[in-house]
């Protein structure tokens, strides 16, 4: 089989990488980044060792990641934590606080107070508390998914969803 039939045949394959990555930006980047990796496996490809559609899909997605990285290695990226940083904690009234403080659980409560506020770890509030560091992750993920969407409308106050989202809240601590 020739490399233009391949090309016609995994380009879907390729857009649909990409989709899968959630690139918007330099499309046509990747698309070429997804050519030259479809190239590579066209040529390495080992009957012996299994399909060619598996190998040229991991080659293509592999190298589209490994640009990816690099690209963003010297990025911001914000992670789950950054929805509640000390900063945006200092920033935000005690009355703010008390109003996220009554949409959590106690141990939801905990840690944004011993890890957002006080700035200790994870593994000094586990020891603390006698759980797990995996323990104290959880209870970070489930406070920052409570308070991800009261955390964006906080930093708007002018928009009307606030109360939407206040009355959302409830509802789920009903």
């Amino acid at each position: 089989m020739s490399f233009e039939t391949v090309v016609e045949q995994y380009r879907p394959l390729i857009f649909y990488i990409i989709r899968k990555l959630h690139i918007r930006r330099h499309v046509d980047e990747y698309v070429q980044i997804g050519l030259i990796a479809l190239w590579e496996a066209y040529e390495r490809y080992d009957e012996t060792k299994g399909s060619f559609c598996t190998f040229a899909f991991k080659m293509i997605r592999w190298r589209i990641v490994s640009q990816l990285r690099k690209e963003t290695k010297h990025e911001y990226v914000p992670l789950p934590d950054d929805y509640v940083r000390k900063e945006d904690v200092d920033f935000l009234s005690d009355m703010f606080i008390r109003d996220a403080l009554s949409y959590l659980s106690p141990r939801e409560q905990i840690w944004l107070v011993r890890h957002v506020i006080e700035g200790k770890t994870f593994k000094q509030i586990a020891a603390e508390e006698g759980v797990t560091v995996n323990a104290v992750k959880q209870w970070r993920m489930s406070a920052v998914k409570k308070l991800k969407p009261y955390v964006n409308c906080a930093a708007d106050p002018c928009s009307n969803t606030r109360h939407r989202h206040r009355a959302v809240l409830r509802r789920e601590n009903v």
